[in-house]
């Protein structure tokens, strides 16, 4: 009833994303279906997919084809499904679709594909085009009385009772960037939140919106997404005056100025004044009448790949060792593999496994067991049998690795670190063993620009996760090694400094040492120095600058098979702090855990505005870019703020 025949626009496979974006920038259409010779759905590409593009600097003349194979795509063919209805579908199910799919944030939810019985695409509906039926009183009139708009319920009744208020998004959960950004950070913050628009603002007022029709625009005119928001918004001739809504202004009349204006965006104002206090988006009115939805979260969360993708890549980390394996044997397996623990067999029947972790390893050395002794005879003697400890610390393959990093972390006790989980089967299998530099390892190997934004990790650095050297166990280059191990053993520590009596750094000692000292047959009674001597192939890639991005860290650990890193000023420096694997894995743990959450505080720099003064002038604006072209203060000339104190102030959605 509400698709015209003929007005379904198609492109090929063999198309180029700047024919996408051409296409799209010359029409009102934020969607088009891409379909081969035989005229077959292989996909569809929204505003959403080339704001990605963009963002990631993906060169303009790459194949429609190719990014639909690339897992970048919203709307692939395997889940066309999930955005697909039929031409009988009454929009209650549409707008009920778009909003689940919305919430679940893992495809696209703007828009739904109409296909006949056999398959034949007959068009593409967007939430604009459903908001824009809402304001057409012929679509509801005769129709029965139902729950909400898309029962559809009576129109008068309606009206009356939902006004801009009901849906809009108010101040405090709009983003926000200033005008001396970059095209490519206010399409950062679009992408990570999953939002739709992000307003552009300073304490001269709003300057406009930066929205996926705006990216694909850009995108079309061959803009660098480097470009400066000012210098881009000062070539649009349109403002923001005709984009104002008044709060209590009717939800249907506000739908029938986004119909009329071709937009998907107003920005919300007190009757008769200029401060904003809000954004009501075409999303946001469907939310609000289809009342049995659900809310969308502010910030989808990062979660992450699963233990069971990470163990597939690592296919080391599934080995299981006979019975009868020596100590002196394992300890030359993880030296040799860069690996800190192996799985044994503990009986004849191979049915049940025992977990050998460096941290045994250094307890076995400094008891004095010999490199011949068996591993499952170490296993069977230790306080803690073997048995309890595997069961504290199964996980299922499909745990999210942020939940990994959370769980080890929230197992840690002040003397007991946990760098490992066992991973298993629904039916008790055993699959793998998972650990600290895992989280390292699946960071390191993230597909895209995309993921490792919403990670945060371009954004949190070394510094906000690392301990500094103050907090660190010692020890002097003329100790000897079971001193040393001991003072590791005893602290609960896995990394000890190194300093000559002049407070000169020599080295780190870490477990790591133990298994050296354990694989070569060293005596206990050798110093500290002698050891570090004999260790020094690491070191040249052990360190880290102060300042550097978690991933730039992570990258290193991955490659060089590293569990600690020196953090240090300047090349040649004494470190300021040491970096672990698992202060990697604390960096990214998800919020929804008792963790220290830092990998999205960046996030909330772009929040938390109460109230700003719709004005902007085109004299303001040219006063933005003077701005933008002069040397600003940096976050780092800044006094740091504490993570409490930014919780205090931010609302964490």
């Amino acid at each position: 009833e509400v698709i015209p025949e003929g007005t379904v626009f198609k492109v090929r496979p063999e198309d180029a994303l700047c024919d996408l974006a051409e296409v799209l920038s010359d029409s009102r259409h934020t969607a088009i279906a891409v379909v081969d010779e035989g005229d077959r759905l292989l996909g569809l590409l929204t505003v959403n997919d080339l704001m990605r593009a963009y963002f990631e600097g993906v060169p303009p003349e790459r194949r429609l084809s190719d990014w639909l194979a690339s897992g970048r795509a919203r709307a692939p063919e395997r889940l066309l499904q999930r955005i697909t209805v039929s031409p009988r579908a009454p929009l209650e199910r549409v707008a009920e679709k778009m909003v689940s799919n919305a919430v679940a944030g893992d495809c696209a939810c703007h828009h739904v594909v109409v296909r006949e019985d056999g398959g034949s695409l007959r068009g593409v509906l967007s939430s604009h085009d459903v908001v824009a039926l809402l304001s057409r009183l012929d679509i509801w009139q005769h129709r029965p009385r139902g729950g909400d708009m898309f029962g559809p319920p009576d129109v008068e009744e309606v009206a009356e009772a939902m006004t801009v208020r009901d849906a809009m998004k108010h101040s405090g959960r709009v983003f926000t960037c200033p005008p001396t950004d970059s095209m490519k950070d206010a399409l950062k913050v679009l992408l990570v939140t999953q939002q739709n628009s992000i307003v552009v603002v300073d304490e001269s007022g709003i300057y406009g919106f930066v929205t996926p029709r705006d990216a694909v625009k850009a995108f079309a005119d061959g803009l660098p997404n480097s470009v400066n928001i000012a210098d881009w918004l000062s070539e649009r001739a349109h403002g923001v005056e005709s984009r104002m809504v008044p709060i209590d202004m009717r939800l249907l009349d506000a739908a029938a100025k986004m119909a009329a204006d071709e937009v998907d965006h107003l920005i919300v104002v007190h009757p008769g004044g200029r401060e904003a206090v809000g954004v009501l988006s075409s999303m946001d009115v469907l939310l609000r009448t289809n009342t049995h939805s659900p809310l969308l979260r502010t910030v989808p969360l990062w979660s992450g790949p699963t233990v069971g993708e990470v163990l597939t890549d690592q296919s080391h980390l599934t080995e299981i060792y006979a019975r009868g394996t020596t100590l002196g044997e394992a300890a030359r397996t993880l030296v040799h593999t860069g690996r800190t623990s192996i799985v044994v067999e503990m009986d004849r029947d191979g049915c049940d496994f025992g977990l050998l972790t460096e941290s045994e390893v250094l307890r076995a050395y400094l008891d004095g067991w010999a490199r011949t002794a068996r591993i499952e005879d170490l296993l069977t003697s230790t306080e803690l049998r073997h048995s309890e400890m595997l069961r504290h610390f199964q996980v299922p393959p499909t745990m999210r690795i942020t939940e990994a990093a959370a769980l080890m972390l929230s197992a840690a006790e002040p003397s007991h670190t946990c760098h490992h989980l066992v991973v298993r089967s629904a039916t008790g299998g055993f699959l793998g063993v998972f650990s600290a530099l895992d989280v390292a390892r699946a960071l390191h190997s993230l597909p895209s620009e995309l993921e490792v934004a919403r990670a945060g990790l371009d954004e949190t650095t070394v510094d906000a996760v690392m301990r500094v050297s103050s907090t660190v166990s010692t020890c002097r280059p003329t100790d000897t090694v079971e001193e040393a191990l001991r003072t590791l053993d005893l602290s609960g520590q896995h990394s000890a400094l190194v300093s000559d009596a002049d407070g000169a750094f020599l080295g780190l000692i870490t477990p790591r040492c133990a298994l050296h000292a354990f694989a070569d047959g060293i005596p206990k009674d050798e110093q500290v120095l002698a050891c570090l001597q004999r260790g020094r192939g690491a070191d040249g890639h052990r360190h880290v600058l102060l300042g550097s991005k978690l991933s730039e860290a992570a990258s290193v650990m991955a490659a060089h098979r590293l569990h600690h890193l020196l953090v240090v000023e300047e090349p040649g420096r004494s470190p300021v702090g040491v970096l672990s694997a698992l202060d990697v894995a604390r960096g990214v743990v998800s919020v929804n855990s008792h963790c220290p959450f830092v990998s999205l505080g960046w996030l909330r720099l772009f929040g938390g505005v109460t109230t700003f003064s719709l004005q902007a002038p085109r004299e303001a604006l040219q006063a933005a870019r003077k701005r933008s072209h002069t040397p600003e203060r940096s976050l780092a000339d800044e006094p740091p703020r504490s993570a409490a104190r930014l919780l205090e102030t931010t609302t964490v959605h």
